[in-house]
């Protein structure tokens, strides 16, 4: 972006509330739920106390700004996974990423995506595979993000279901491991699974399609515009991770393991 121009973008992307959309622009072809999970890599080590231009002019306090810029965007598309319905999840989802997308403090670095079919009835093979596309982080990062996929997807797999099933998951993970080049990643993956429910569950076939969004956090950037991004509500990245996690179901159990 021109640098004269980023005044003018910024000030427009914290004042101005965008016009959403109100129907679901299909992302699959079956789709019609979403489910969504926040998580975090690295040690938060803010100040607590910090407020206003406190929180985006100093270091350490880049988790809170961090966290504090994605609840913005969050608020402009209206998506709220901790209490929305993942039907309602699913037609504002389009509109979070394009939120995202033009944050002016993140910067596009890698989108693309994966597809693959096969036919198993091991349930961690899937999980394994979509762990595997985060090639980007540590193998000690990857488990992590592992068991994030996992909790997320007790809120809709222990159900009993016998006709072809899709749902969208999306795992959006703030990484601020090094906070000289921290990112964002957004991983949607559509995820197909058909299964009997005849007193076992048995995965007759499975299918997933994972789109890979990377963002470098511009930290700089967060630093010169802190007079203005003290307007933003502050986030803590724990509250950001209550309201960016869709609650899972009471006693909810993978069927497939």
């Amino acid at each position: 972006m021109a640098n004269a121009k980023i005044p003018q973008i910024v000030g427009e992307w914290i004042h101005i509330v965008p016009r959403l959309s109100r129907t679901a622009t299909r992302l699959s072809d079956d789709a019609a739920a979403a489910t969504a999970r926040g998580s975090t890599l690295g040690d938060d080590n803010s100040d607590p106390q910090a407020n206003g231009t406190e929180i985006y002019s100093e270091p350490e306090n880049l988790p809170t700004a961090i966290s504090s810029i994605m609840n913005h965007a969050q608020k402009r598309s209206n998506f709220h996974p901790a209490s929305s319905p993942p039907e309602d999840l699913y037609e504002r989802y389009n509109d979070y990423i394009t939120e995202v997308d033009d944050t002016p403090f993140f910067h596009l670095e890698k989108h693309d995506y994966v597809k693959q079919t096969f036919y198993s009835k091991d349930y961690n093979k899937l999980i394994d595979q979509v762990v595997s596309l985060y090639d980007s982080v540590s193998a000690g990062d990857q488990e992590k993000i592992k068991e994030d996929i996992t909790d997320m997807a007790k809120s809709v797999f222990g159900e009993n279901k016998s006709e072809q099933w899709r749902n969208l998951f999306s795992q959006s993970t703030i990484d601020f491991s090094n906070l000289s080049r921290p990112r964002v990643f957004i991983y949607y993956t559509t995820l197909y699974m058909r299964h009997e429910e005849d007193g076992k569950s048995e995965v007759n076939e499975q299918e997933y399609m994972v789109h890979r969004t990377e963002y470098a956090v511009l930290s700089d950037l967060i630093h010169a515009y802190a007079n203005e991004l003290a307007s933003l509500d502050k986030t803590s990245v724990d509250d950001w991770l209550d309201d960016s996690t869709t609650p899972e179901r009471e006693s909810a159990a993978l069927c497939f393991k």
